[in-house]
C-alpha cells in the first residue's frame, strides 16, 4: 500500500519550535515536502535540519498576522514545492488575563495581540493556501485546544483508562481557566472557521479538521505554566505531532469537519470521529453507514 503523505506537499506555521516543529518533523520523515513559518529566525535552521529526511524544504520567516507575508509564504512555499496539499495552522500565542483586573488598554491590547495570531492567522493562511487546493484536494488541520473540547463535552467519555485525568470524577465543561477569555476566545473562532470550511470544500476533496491537544511539553505551554510542576499525564509534542500526521494519512477518505482531541491523562491515540465530524459529514452527503465504517464500527 503506498504511503499517502509520500510525496505530498506541507505547509507548517509556527514551526520554528514546539508543536509546529514536531508536525513538520514527523511529515518531512514521512516524506512529504515541506514548506515552514515563524516570526524566529531560527525556523530557517529548522528547514536545514529537515532536509536530512526530505527533498524539498522550504522555510521562511514570516508573522502570520500580516496578510501580504502570509500570502508571500504561501505563494513561495507552493512555487519550491509544485504546488500545496496539506495546510497545518499551528503558529498562536497565549496571553493569560484577568477581565477584573486588567487596564482597558491592555485589555484592548491583549485583544489585538491574541486575535491577530490566532484567529486572523488560521483564516489568513487557509484563504491563501485554498486556491493551491481546489484542483488537487488535500488536508487543512487547524490548532485549537482541549478548552473547547474536553473530555467532558460535547461527549463525555469513558475514563477506565484515563485514570490520570483530574477530570476523571468529574464532567469537565468546555472552557479554560477564568484567565484565558480571548485565547479561549481565538480557539472557538478557529472552530467556526474549521466548520464552514469544512462544508464548503468538502466537494473539492479538501478534508478540513481542527486539532487540539491538552497540556504538552511545548515552549508556549511551559511558559504558561511558569515553576509550577508538570501535571500528571503530559504529553510529549512528537506523540501529539504523530497524530496529525496520522490524522491527515487518512486521505480522501477520511473524517472532515471533526474536532479532533487528546487529552492530559489519556491514551495518546487518533480518537474515533466525534460528534462534530458525523455532524459535518452527514451534511456533506456522506451517509452514516459510510461515517460508521470510517470509524471502524
Amino acid at each position: 500500500m503506498v504511503n499517502p503523505i509520500v510525496q505530498r506537499k506541507a505547509i507548517v506555521t509556527g514551526a520554528a519550535n514546539g508543536l509546529g516543529y514536531a508536525v513538520a518533523k514527523s511529515l518531512a520523515q514521512a516524506g512529504t515536502s515541506v514548506g515552514i513559518c515563524d516570526i524566529d529566525p531560527r525556523v530557517i535552521e529548522v528547514g536545514e535540519e529537515l532536509r536530512q529526511w526530505t527533498d524539498i524544504v522550504y522555510a521562511e520567516v514570516a508573522d502570520v498576522s500580516e496578510p501580504q507575508q502570509v500570502k508571500d509564504f504561501v505563494d513561495n512555499a507552493a512555487r519550491a514545492m509544485g504546488g500545496i496539499n496539506i495546510v497545518v495552522s499551528n503558529a498562536g500565542i497565549v496571553r493569560p488575563t484577568q477581565p477584573t483586573k486588567d487596564s482597558y488598554e491592555r485589555a484592548i491590547q491583549d485583544f489585538d495581540d491574541v486575535i491577530n495570531v490566532n484567529l486572523r492567522g488560521v483564516y489568513l493562511t487557509g484563504r491563501a493556501a485554498i486556491p493551491h487546493m481546489l484542483a488537487t484536494g488535500g488536508d487543512i488541520v487547524n490548532i485549537t485546544t482541549d478548552h473547547i473540547h474536553t473530555c467532558g463535552w460535547p461527549e463525555l467519555l469513558d475514563h477506565t483508562h484515563a485514570q490520570e485525568c483530574p477530570w476523571k470524577d468529574v464532567q469537565r465543561p468546555p472552557v479554560g481557566s477564568k484567565n484565558f477569555d480571548i485565547y479561549d476566545s481565538s480557539k472557538w473562532g478557529i472552530k467556526g472557521i474549521t466548520n464552514a470550511w469544512a462544508r464548503d470544500l468538502a466537494p473539492h476533496k479538501i478534508r478540513v479538521n481542527s486539532f487540539g491537544m491538552g497540556a504538552t511539553i511545548t515552549p508556549m505551554f511551559l511558559s504558561v505554566l511558569g515553576d509550577r510542576p508538570l501535571p500528571s499525564g503530559t504529553m510529549q509534542a512528537d506523540d501529539v505531532a504523530g497524530l496529525i500526521v496520522e490524522l491527515i494519512a487518512e486521505g480522501p477518505d477520511g473524517r472532515t469537519g471533526d474536532d479532533v482531541q487528546v487529552w492530559a491523562g489519556h491514551p495518546t491515540v487518533l480518537p474515533p470521529i466525534g460528534l462534530e465530524g458525523r455532524l459535518a459529514m452527514k451534511d456533506a452527503g456522506i451517509n452514516l453507514k459510510e461515517i460508521h465504517r470510517l470509524q471502524g464500527s
